[in-house]
């Protein structure tokens, strides 16, 4: 594959699907891991900082226009799907998960029992702080801030700003 916008050091490894538009910016030592079974679509002027990793062996992930991904950045196996709409500051450190080991006995490792995954919806105009963490089966609005170090579990309202552990509601933007 030959792209301008691809630094030599990263690493794009695709056996499934992958779309990475002419306009999208790849930085140093961004992982870009896509399984057989794995679906990758990346919007138009999308920027993918040093030490990015987007790992998605099954599942899928698609982004709008203008998304940036903050050094750092992890996206980890959206099972059941990842979108993020356009316009949207995905801050460094942030990690975005898909899945979750199945835990429902103890008769059973955890590692063998069946994984639960869940989609994770991201609205348009979103800003993610630094180092926040997106549980699987999230929904987040359109507009909406979460802050810094911020573990979102739950839904999060257009407009809204949350933070904390777990994430709380802080105001909505006006």
């Amino acid at each position: 594959m030959i792209h301008k916008g691809i630094h030599a050091s990263a690493i794009i490894e695709c056996s499934g699907s992958a779309v990475i538009p002419e306009s999208t910016i790849i930085e140093p030592r961004a992982v870009i891991l896509v399984g057989e079974r794995g679906r990758l679509s990346l919007g138009e002027m999308n920027t993918i900082y040093p030490a990015v990793t987007i790992r998605i062996d099954q599942g899928w992930m698609e982004t709008g226009r203008e998304v940036s991904f903050g050094p750092g950045c992890h996206i980890y196996e959206p099972r059941a799907g990842l979108t993020i709409g356009n316009n949207c500051l995905i801050g460094g450190g942030v990690l975005i998960c898909g899945v979750n080991h199945g835990h429902a006995t103890r008769d059973i490792p955890m590692r063998q029992q069946i994984f639960v995954a869940a989609p994770v919806v991201i609205g348009e105009d979103v800003w993610i702080g630094m180092g926040a963490i997106i549980l699987p089966g999230v929904t987040i609005g359109s507009g909406a801030i979460i802050g810094a170090g911020a573990v979102v579990t739950t839904d999060v309202a257009p407009g809204d700003v949350v933070s904390g552990v777990p994430a709380r509601h802080v105001k909505t933007r006006q």
